[in-house]
């Protein structure tokens, strides 16, 4: 009788709505992805795909559109680098996998953003185990993303400090670091 009480108030407990502004993915509201859904760049957006390179600690992503009525930042969900390039190929698709399907842990994210308008991307990491915490953000970059072109945030490890840069990635193989970016 006390398993059935404490299942039915977990279950109430997870049904609550938080404060957050939150449409990352969920295993209840999702269910088992094994990809985060891409996003197609068109000649009236902008194609923001967010990512993070460096460590596998995993980075948690929010936006923030100018001119949104909520000026709560928007949690979009994390990613988390599976060592795709750096450790055999059957290793990282593994990682990926079970990161995907099991925690909603992803490679990169992606999202459709309207031009003109100034985009802030925040982004957190953190870690906590074997005594050691872990936490660097958020770090917050915002711009105005054009027509057609194709953007990426990357959040760096870069050993024990980090960083956020934003790129033009509109040109197959090309990374143009975006200038009049603001960083805060």
């Amino acid at each position: 009788m006390k398993r059935i009480a404490l299942l039915s108030l977990a279950l109430a407990l997870c049904a609550c709505q938080s404060n957050q502004r939150d449409s990352s993915p969920s295993l209840l509201k999702d269910g088992i992805q094994l990809r985060q859904k891409s996003v197609t760049v068109d000649a009236e957006h902008a194609k923001v795909i967010m990512k993070a390179s460096g460590g596998t600690n995993p980075v948690e992503f929010a936006i923030r559109r100018e001119g949104d009525p909520d000026p709560r930042l928007e949690t979009l969900g994390t990613v988390m680098d599976t060592g795709e390039g750096k450790v055999f190929n059957w290793i990282a698709k593994l990682n990926q996998t079970v990161a995907s399907a099991g925690f909603k842990r992803f490679p990169q994210l992606e999202i459709q953003a309207d031009p003109a308008r100034k985009l802030t991307v925040s982004s957190t990491a953190g870690s906590q185990g074997n005594g050691v915490y872990y936490r660097c953000g958020p770090l917050m970059s915002t711009f105005s993303p054009e027509k057609g072109k194709v953007y990426l945030v990357e959040f760096q490890f870069k050993g024990e400090r980090c960083g956020q840069e934003v790129y033009d990635v509109t040109q197959a193989g090309q990374r143009v670091l975006v200038e009049g970016v603001t960083k805060g």
